[in-house]
C-alpha cells in the first residue's frame, strides 16, 4: 500500500514482515545512539493530521529534531487523507513512553485550537493557522537551551 503522505526521519525505515523494520541503505547510517534491536518493538501512536502538522511543523520539518534529542527515530505515515496518521516510535521502552507522552500532551495543548480552527469561517480560519504555525516555530527558553547544548556538544564532538 502506498502511504498519502510520509515524512522525513534521520533514518529511512522499510517495513518487512509482521512487526518488523529494516533500515534502508547501509546500516552505517544509523546514529550512534541507536541500536537495531530498537527497529523490533515500536510503539505506535495514532493522531489526526493536522496535529501531525502543528507538532511537527510543516512537513515534518521539527522531526528530525525531535529524533536527535530523544534519542529516538520517528516514522510519521499518513496512509489515507482521510485517516489518522500514524507515527512509529522506535527506541529503547522508557525513551518510546517518553515521547508517546510528549505527543499525547502536545495534542492536548493544540486541541482547543483546531476546534477553534473548525469552528471558524474561512476568512478567519488563515489567521488561525498563522497562529498555530507561528507557535510551532518558536521555541521555549527550555527548548532554546537543549538547542544550544546540543550544538554545542556537535560542535566539541567535530573538533576531536
Amino acid at each position: 500500500m502506498v502511504p498519502f503522505k510520509t515524512y522525513k526521519s534521520l533514518v529511512q525505515l522499510k517495513h518487512k514482515e509482521g512487526t518488523l523494520f529494516e533500515v534502508v541503505g547501509d546500516s552505517s547510517t544509523l546514529p550512534k545512539w541507536f541500536r537495531t534491536e530498537y527497529l523490533d518493538d515500536p510503539e505506535t501512536v495514532y493522531v489526526n493530521p493536522w496535529f501531525v502538522e502543528a507538532i511537527f511543523g510543516k512537513d515534518g520539518w521539527y522531526i528530525l529534531h525531535v529524533e536527535s534529542t530523544s534519542h529516538t527515530l520517528l516514522q510519521v505515515t499518513h496512509w489515507h487523507p482521510e485517516e489518522d496518521a500514524e507515527i512509529l516510535i522506535f527506541g529503547p521502552p522508557h525513551y518510546q513512553e517518553d515521547v508517546s507522552q510528549m505527543i499525547s500532551n502536545l495534542v492536548n495543548y493544540y486541541r482547543p485550537r483546531m476546534i477553534q480552527e473548525e469552528d471558524l469561517s474561512p476568512e478567519n480560519e488563515t489567521q488561525c493557522l498563522e497562529e498555530v504555525d507561528e507557535a510551532s516555530t518558536q521555541l521555549s527558553p527550555v527548548r532554546v537551551a537543549k538547542a544550544q547544548v546540543a550544538e554545542a556538544a556537535t560542535q566539541q564532538a567535530l573538533k576531536k
